[in-house]
């Protein structure tokens, strides 16, 4: 048999093996369905806190105040920001409206000026939570208002031409991520340390392939197997939960295949500094958990503390979940995840070779 022969026979045999793993396949592809129905229920239509991101044109003591009333009002956040960065925001789900303060504002209050309206923009389709935004803001404004002829008014909503993102839509792309983790850390690291202590490794070892052949099949069979749960994952998403992808279904390869081959390199990693399958399972359980709450899989990683952002972004998990989410959710093109897509495969790169180097057969 020829040396690409064997090749393909290991790793389509390392495939067949993992998908007759029942407990695996429920652990990983089973778990990512449960966690889109649970958090889908969970956070589907609450809308009891608003986000607002103001534009504020004015600059001037009476605008500060109302900016400083609607921030005192109990729920509600505002952040004042450029134009580009507060529609960045609604476009990616991150705040409930954006509100337009328009020069002239704070003498329009002060009587010496003429009456100033306020712009309110939302993403269209309308929920709970655009729904006491809206009452909350025309409260805070006729307040501002002074007497019978109002000297500012609040305009009508706009509906602002962003993706309507839907809690399932935000979930599909974590799901994602989340078998790229799961399964591109355990199935080669369990799998592998297992055919060790068993003595599989060794027989193949044997046998007339080349080492390297055996490896690479071992790491490349893994990495298939992820990819098949990945698209079983993405149907059951799109057709079954309606999710929708706002970009291109082709971008989605790249972050798809690095970071199933950075996670596949830190599993094929972490062979080489464990003897038995318990302790592959501990140090891929210390690995794989924690990364699962703070790489921004159940939640934007913008809103966790700076201090663990900056250690989610060591790991290529951040990355992996900010490239689908990019794509998926605001239809990003390459150069926005460009950077994302370098960090993991420099990290796969790493990885496998720091793996290989270091591997033990025995």
């Amino acid at each position: 048999m020829s040396g690409f022969g064997s090749f393909r026979a290991l790793a389509l045999n390392e495939v067949r093996a993992s998908v007759r793993n029942r407990t695996a396949l429920i652990f990983t592809l089973g778990l990512a369905v449960f966690f889109m129905v649970i958090f889908g229920l969970l956070f589907g239509g609450n809308g009891l806190s608003i986000s607002l991101d103001a534009v504020n044109n004015d600059h001037t003591a009476g605008s500060a105040s109302y900016l400083k009333a609607l921030g005192g009002v109990s729920g509600v956040t505002v952040d004042t920001k450029s134009h580009a960065a507060a529609f960045a925001d609604l476009k990616n789900d991150s705040v409930t409206a954006v509100l337009v303060i328009p020069p002239g504002f704070g003498a329009a209050i002060a009587g010496q000026g003429p009456p100033q309206k306020v712009a309110l923009y939302q993403a269209g389709g309308g929920s709970s939570a655009t729904a006491i935004a809206d009452d909350v803001l025309a409260q805070v404004t006729a307040a501002f208002a002074g007497g019978a002829h109002a000297s500012v008014t609040l305009g009508p909503p706009q509906v602002a031409e962003v993706n309507q993102v839907t809690e399932m839509d935000y979930i599909l792309p974590s799901m994602i991520a989340y078998i790229i983790l799961f399964s591109g850390v355990n199935y080669v690291a369990i799998g592998l340390v297992e055919k060790r202590v068993t003595q599989v490794l060794r027989r193949f070892r044997a046998t007339p392939v080349r080492s390297g052949t055996i490896l690479a099949a071992q790491v490349v069979g893994g990495g298939l197997t992820v990819l098949l749960q990945i698209l079983v994952l993405v149907v059951i998403g799109v057709w079954v939960f309606g999710a929708k992808n706002y970009g291109s279904w082709l971008l989605l390869i790249p972050p798809i295949v690095l970071g199933t081959a950075s996670f596949v390199g830190i599993g094929f990693l972490i062979t080489s500094v464990t003897r038995t399958s318990e302790s592959a399972r501990a140090l891929a359980a210390m690995i794989t958990f924690p990364l699962m709450f703070l790489s921004g899989l159940f939640f934007p990683l913008s809103s966790l503390p700076t201090v663990i952002q900056d250690i989610a972004r060591v790991l290529p998990l951040a990355w992996a979940s900010d490239a689908l989410h990019q794509v998926m959710n605001d239809g990003a093109g390459f150069s926005a995840i460009g950077t994302d897509c370098l960090v993991m495969a420099v990290w796969a790169v790493v990885a496998i070779s720091v793996a290989a180097w270091r591997f033990r057969w025995d």
